[in-house]
This record gives C-alpha cells, sequence and structure tokens, in this order.
C-alpha cells in the first residue's frame, strides 16, 4: 500500500511522515508533493492508495486536486488534514466523498483511529465479487442501441466492461486511439455528459440492478460498483434516484 502527503508547509510534511507510524497500516512507500502539480506528478508513476491533502496550498487547492484524483484515480480515498475550521470546506470535503477531515495541530490519537478505519477499508475491497454475468450482458445489450461516434461508442463499452476497476481517461483514449482532451469534448459533444459523468450513471444503474436481482449486502454492492467508500456511494446514489440504496431495494422488491 502506497500513501501520498500533499502540503506546502515542508515541516508540516516531515512531521507527519516522521511522526506516523506507516507500517501499522501497511503502508509500504510515503510519498509527499508540495502543490497539486507535484502531486498530480505522483499520481502519473505511482499507485496511490490513499492520501492526505491540505486544503490551501499555491497553484491549486486541495479540493481542486481531489476533484482531479477522482476522475484520473477514483479508487484513491483522501484525508483532509487541514487547519481550516471552516464549514464550507468541511462541506466541499464531504461533498467530494472525502473520507474525513482532521485540523491542525494534528490530533495523533485521532488520526490513528482515522487510518485505522481507512485502511480496514480499502483492504476489504480488495477481494470482490464478481458481477453476475447476466446483469453485465444486459448493460451491454443496451450499449449497442446507442447510435453515436464510433470512437464513443468504443469508449462506452470500455468504461462498461471495467466498470468495477479504476478507469483512467488515458487509458480509455489509448483505446480510440485520441487524444484524452479531444476524447473527453467528442465524448460530451455526442452524449451530452462528460466522461465522469458518464461513468456515474452507469454505476447507479449497475447498482440498481444489483441491489433489485441479487441479495448482495449494500457495502457490496458500492464495491461492485468501483465505490470503496460507502457513505459517498450512498449520496451519489439518492442523488441520482432520490432513494437510498435500501430504500430503493425496498420499492422495487429487491433481495
Amino acid at each position: 500500500m502506497q500513501a501520498l502527503l500533499v502540503d506546502d508547509e515542508v515541516v508540516a510534511v516531515g512531521a507527519l511522515k516522521r511522526r506516523v507510524n506507516w507500517e501499522k497500516y501497511g503502508v509500504d512507500e510515503v510519498f509527499t508533493a508540495g502543490s497539486m502539480q507535484q502531486a498530480k506528478e505522483v499520481f502519473e508513476k505511482e499507485k496511490i492508495d490513499f492520501m492526505l491533502c491540505d486544503i490551501e496550498m499555491p497553484q491549486g487547492n486541495g479540493l481542486e486536486l481531489f476533484e482531479w484524483v477522482k476522475i484520473y484515480h477514483p479508487k484513491t480515498e483522501c484525508v483532509y488534514v487541514t487547519c481550516h475550521p471552516e464549514y464550507e470546506y468541511i462541506r466541499q470535503a464531504l461533498r467530494l466523498g472525502s473520507a474525513d477531515y482532521i485540523l491542525k495541530p494534528i490530533d495523533y490519537a485521532e488520526l490513528d483511529e482515522i487510518l485505522s478505519r481507512l485502511v480496514a477499508r480499502l483492504q476489504e475491497t480488495r477481494d470482490i465479487d464478481r458481477i453476475p454475468e447476466e446483469i453485465v450482458e444486459k448493460l451491454a445489450a443496451e450499449e449497442t442501441l446507442q447510435k453515436q461516434d464510433d470512437a464513443v461508442h468504443v469508449a462506452r463499452r470500455f468504461i462498461l466492461e471495467h466498470i468495477q476497476e479504476t478507469i483512467y481517461v488515458e487509458e480509455i483514449a489509448e483505446q480510440v486511439h485520441l487524444n484524452a482532451q479531444y476524447l473527453m469534448r467528442l465524448f460530451k459533444k455526442e452524449t451530452g455528459m462528460s466522461i465522469l459523468e458518464f461513468i456515474t450513471n452507469e454505476r447507479i444503474k449497475l447498482a440498481k440492478e444489483l441491489l433489485v436481482r441479487t441479495d448482495f449486502a449494500i457495502n457490496k454492492v458500492a464495491d461492485c460498483v468501483g465505490y470503496g467508500n460507502y457513505s459517498y456511494f450512498t449520496r451519489i446514489f439518492k442523488r441520482y434516484t432520490q432513494l437510498s440504496p435500501k430504500q430503493y431495494r425496498q420499492k422495487n422488491g429487491g433481495a
């Protein structure tokens, strides 16, 4: 497991890296970054399981960074470590699906509890049950009815085939031999939604199928559709359906 510490205060990063017993959480390597750009460079080279991130930084703040991470590295969890207790910051952090939020100066006992819960959840999601094949085939059949640009069609199919996994825009672009930025513009033009919106929409459609047609526990459904953060999955599901996953299952006669 690998972690990333993002803070423009060098002393703060050094203290955090030094004082936390990372081996306790199964972390093999801890990377550091002093800005959003440096963090992106780390993500390009390494698989980061979770990051501890400041909010106020030069050249792009921590909220903007996590929005970017959710597009390109959706499996990565985030804990905000900041000196800003303002409600608006907390609200935005939770809206983005951050695992937690801790204020500076850091209470290391509190951080230990946060990291213990986070790592336990990450380990649980590594062994995910496969989606029943008939459900995958149903969604794929619906996709064949769409009449769109060939590149967009291939991109959509690729997303459906890898919906349980971390999906990178660059990886999709490679499948259709297009520049990632051009593909995003083309996808939006052809479908009326961004690639991230499409991925979210398809994950919610799949979640609805699983809730009705399987007896999977709701946290397992969240894992199966690519959401390791159960509370974030619940918020997104309710935003799309106006019902909680449990309410949707009950209303539609699920197991």
